[in-house]
């Protein structure tokens, strides 16, 4: 059966690539950082390309998925940009993005998903919100608590509700330098009360056992876009019965 040929826009190391390409998408990713590309996923129903993914064509593919820079959307002051209060310039991508993907889908009636952190929700309109504790992402007893929002012209749901703040549930984050939290614990105590997830622990929630800090940190685990791609397969299929 022929796989439907899916584009992912800012592929970085390939963890959302990854979880399409495990839903059963034949997926292109597109980088332009040489670094990210030498440590992008290897999979058979993946093949990464550099380039630039703010005009990269958009023809011969069924489905554009786009992760744009987050960092300057980003709500947590853990990043050494925001410690100084310094953007990175690449805020106007993700409008940019959303943009070209909606008038790209309403052209030729392509199927397109943009994802990014909670700080870009006025950007992104009425996304669906995804966490690890949704999907049973745990190590160690620690559930892994990362929201991440998803908009499309499908229609998405979630597999359930987040438990991060349901009582005696351990919660554990992925972001800032990884390289220095806590090995022992896998994470840190921060002053809201959150954990850091160290290299080890955080690869092992995340799903992703070859990424690096920096991907990690960046990315989003996986599993979030197997479910996702299931969801668009599923509307594909329906367009092809319904054609049929």
């Amino acid at each position: 059966m022929k796989r439907p040929l899916l584009l992912d826009l800012f592929g970085g190391e390939g963890l959302a690539a990854y979880g399409y390409a495990l839903a059963g998408f034949d997926v292109t990713s597109v980088e332009i950082n040489p670094e990210r590309i030498a440590n992008h996923v290897r999979h058979p129903n993946v093949t990464v390309v550099e380039g630039d993914a703010t005009t990269f064509p958009l023809d011969g593919f069924e489905v554009v998925v786009a992760s744009p820079p987050c960092t300057d959307h980003t709500t947590r002051a853990t990043l050494a940009e925001h410690r100084r209060g310094a953007s990175t310039d690449t805020g106007w991508m993700l409008p940019h993005t959303i943009n070209r993907l909606r008038a790209w889908g309403d052209a030729t009636g392509g199927l397109w998903v943009v994802e990014n952190v909670e700080g870009a929700k006025t950007i992104m309109g009425s996304p669906l919100m995804l966490c690890g504790t949704m999907f049973g992402l745990t190590d160690g007893g620690w559930h892994l608590a990362r929201h991440r929002l998803f908009e499309s012209n499908a229609l998405l749901m979630a597999p359930g509700p987040h438990r991060c703040r349901n009582r005696g549930v351990r919660i554990v984050g992925v972001y800032g330098d990884l390289t220095k939290n806590d090995r022992a614990c896998g994470g840190r105590n921060r002053p809201g009360g959150d954990v850091r997830a160290g290299v080890d622990r955080a690869r092992r929630l995340m799903g992703a056992p070859w990424a690096s800090p920096r991907g990690l940190a960046l990315g989003i685990p996986p599993a979030y876009t197997r479910f996702i791609g299931e969801q668009i397969l599923d509307h594909l299929g329906a367009r092809t019965r319904t054609a049929a």
